[in-house]
């Protein structure tokens, strides 16, 4: 009988799994996009946390995702919205570390790897690797084994230093080219590249064959001003990347009370011109 149930379950999933993979492939006219666009940090962590968890369930371990930098974001100042961007922000990687410990330190607990862990406490705990890169590894241990242990590596660049603190940490706890290895949940957050060109002419290859070929965007909110538009770029797996603007209210733009609305779906990151023209779009309606 539990066998029976098991099976059921598995087919279910699967099922499950085969649906959210047609509906990435969907045409622009069937786009499936993001639920809603949070407004606050606990919103971000959530939905977050219901990506990530979501693809997992579907076989995705590797996992890249990109929070924001900044609860400036959410505040009545257009200067803290300009400055929260995934790279380059101005106060350097130790100052985005100072904000994007802590919420992935509350994220990781909000994942669930294993069913059976109702009341239990999951540690998370943090090594430093370079504090003058903002880099750090947390571990999320979880109460139900070490099977459903969660590893992230913040703010990885493109040193060829965390190229092989990736393949190490993959090697030891969770390499799933090796049948011996488990499949465990291993996140990098917030790297600090975009493609295979922030690598350079001699390490684009590679990383494109050990990271970009193999880590799956599941979860990505970016944020930027566009034409005097808050704009935020949004991604939850297994959607479609939704593009949200703040209402033009017939002043300058600025007023961060505005509501945000969904002008347009794509299937991969739009670039800044593709961007821009949506927006052009919308004005001139």
């Amino acid at each position: 009988m539990m066998m029976h149930r098991r099976l059921l379950l598995l087919a279910s999933l699967s099922l499950s799994c085969s649906l959210v993979s047609a509906f990435s492939s969907s045409s622009p006219q069937q786009q499936h996009l993001p639920n809603y666009l949070p407004n606050n940090p606990d919103d971000v962590v959530r939905q977050a946390a219901t990506s990530i968890t979501n693809a997992y369930d579907c076989g995705v371990y590797l996992q890249t995702i990109r929070l924001p930098l900044s609860q400036a974001i959410y505040g009545n100042k257009e200067e803290g919205f300009v400055a929260d961007r995934a790279i380059g922000w101005q106060g350097g990687p130790m100052e985005t570390y100072r904000y994007l410990s802590p919420m992935v330190n509350n994220l990781l607990p909000r994942i669930r790897t294993a069913n059976n862990t109702a009341g239990l406490n999951i540690k998370v705990s943090e090594q430093i690797l370079l504090d003058f890169d903002g880099s750090s590894l947390q571990t999320s241990e979880n109460p139900a084994g070490a099977l459903y242990d969660i590893q992230a590596l913040l703010q990885p660049n493109t040193d060829g230093y965390y190229i092989k603190t990736i393949q190490a940490i993959e090697e030891q706890f969770c390499n799933t080219k090796k049948a011996d290895k488990p499949n465990r949940l291993f996140l990098l957050v917030n790297p600090a590249w975009r493609d295979k060109s922030s690598f350079g002419i001699f390490g684009a290859q590679k990383a494109q064959e050990l990271i970009l070929d193999r880590y799956e965007t599941t979860y990505a909110l970016d944020q930027f001003i566009v034409r005097g538009r808050q704009i935020s770029l949004l991604k939850c797996w297994s959607s479609d990347w939704g593009l949200y603007a703040t209402v033009n209210n017939g002043g300058d733009g600025k007023d961060k009370s505005m509501p945000a609305e969904l002008i347009a779906g794509y299937a991969t990151r739009p670039e800044y011109k593709v961007i821009d023209a949506a927006l052009k779009g919308v004005v001139s309606k």
